[in-house]
Formats: C-alpha cells, structure tokens, sequence
C-alpha cells in the first residue's frame, strides 16, 4: 500500500433542514372573590403550574393548570388571611 492509500478520507455531507419556532403572547384575567372585604392584598404567589401544547390542525393548542396562594388584610387591616 502506498501511503496515499492509508491518508483519511473525508466526504461532506451537505443536508437541508426546516426548522420553525412561534412566539404569541396571551393573556387571561381570573378574579378570585375573598369570604371577607379586602383591605389590603400582601402578596401573591402562583405555584405548581403545568403546561401541554398539542399540534391541532394547523396550528398549536396550549392548555394548562396553577394554583394561586394570595394573602390579604381585612376588618380595617387589624386580620389576615
């Protein structure tokens, strides 16, 4: 073998490939009515939240789920809840 023969040969592969990604904002309001007159809200916080998108059709559903602890004042911001 001469040494030609034993040098690495390398071929390019050249390929095509489609790629997307889709930005949409959206936005939702949910109104939580406390047992007592608020005085205050002290804080909010939304915790264990999931999300699936599924490709329906053409176009892209994303349905999903959280919970939502918020803290408040009331009776004139002498209790909390």
């Amino acid at each position: 073998m001469s040494s030609t023969d034993k040098e690495v040969q390398c071929r390019e592969i050249v390929t095509k490939a489609v790629c997307g990604k889709g930005r949409r904002w959206s936005q939702s309001t949910h109104t939580v009515t406390p047992s007592h007159k608020t005085a205050n809200i002290l804080g909010a916080w939304v915790i264990n939240h999931t999300y699936r998108a599924d490709k329906v059709g053409e176009t892209v559903e994303v349905s999903g789920t959280y919970e939502i602890n918020i803290w408040y004042s009331y009776n004139r911001n002498t209790e909390l809840m």
